[in-house]
């Protein structure tokens, strides 16, 4: 049975032909004039044909010899293509990064605090309230309130999360504006649950996504409970409670145990732990 080719004899062979013997190959290659002979030895046998004829003054190709170089003279070319494209930064890493509405905002509005364009590393953002699955690489990393469970993840755990009550510094103390509710999915979450239990009776406006209601609250349509990385961004936005206790969560970057080491993946997790241990807060220009 015929043995496979070895691409890495065939460029060899090539950078030989091209030297006209194996002292020149071998200063251009960095490897030693016995290496390259092998390999030479190598192709010659995974191709049952004779390549070079070995004489004293140095290696000459046969007629097939010649005719393998006018083959390889076009895998060459593109190989330095190929070569060209890597060094245009086309093919740096994109590391997908999924987190929930109000986290995905957070880490657009401070992107330039944790990556540039120079990095080895293309960040692509997924805003969903849903888990993307990290075990079957539907995401890189994934930024969740909870320690993973499962044993083939890995989590770090990067700070906390707190919330509040807010609603637009115009409402006068004497108003009560009234409340924003979620429905739909948000609406079974923790803060979409205290909502419904605590002041379902005085929600005025619902929406689908707690994320949407950040300019009914600026406007003074309602108050509405929000993260306090985000209220305290906002200079027209008052806080009316302390900190809600039973509402804090955790924050991990959770990723899968085998990519973890992976350099891309890598410098972003450590880029957004950097970034995220400083509790920053959402940029208040739109």
């Amino acid at each position: 049975m015929k043995q496979s080719l070895d691409w890495e004899d065939l460029r060899l062979f090539l950078a030989v032909a091209k030297a006209g013997g194996l002292a020149g190959a071998a200063e251009k290659t960095g490897l030693s004039s016995a290496t390259l002979g092998r390999r030479v030895s190598s192709l010659e046998h995974s191709m049952n044909v004779r390549l070079v004829e070995r004489e004293a003054r140095g290696y000459q190709l046969t007629p097939a010899g010649r005719e393998l170089v006018l083959q390889l003279e076009d895998m060459d070319e593109v190989a330095r293509s190929i070569s060209k494209w890597r060094q245009s930064g086309r093919t740096k890493r994109r590391v997908r990064i999924s987190a929930g509405d109000w986290t995905a905002r957070l880490l657009l509005d401070n992107i330039s605090e944790f990556w540039s364009p120079d990095d080895p590393w293309v960040p692509e953002f997924l805003a969903d309230p849903r888990n993307r699955n990290v075990a079957r690489r539907q995401i890189d990393i994934g930024i969740r309130s909870r320690r993973p469970k499962q044993e083939w993840l890995a989590g770090r755990k990067i700070g906390t999360v707190r919330y509040a009550v807010y609603q637009s510094q115009s409402i006068a103390k004497d108003v009560n504006p009234g409340w924003i509710g979620v429905v739909e999915d948000e609406a079974h979450f923790p803060t979409g649950s205290w909502i419904r239990e605590n002041h379902g009776d005085q929600v005025v406006v619902t929406v689908n996504r707690a994320a949407h209601a950040l300019s009914l609250v600026r406007q003074g349509t309602a108050r509405m409970l929000l993260p306090m990385f985000v209220g305290e961004a906002f200079a027209d936005l008052q806080r009316i409670s302390d900190p809600i206790d039973s509402l804090q969560t955790e924050r991990w970057l959770v990723m899968h145990q085998d990519e973890r080491h992976e350099p891309a993946v890598r410098q972003a997790l450590a880029a957004l732990a950097k970034l995220l241990k400083t509790d920053p807060i959402l940029c208040s220009e739109f």
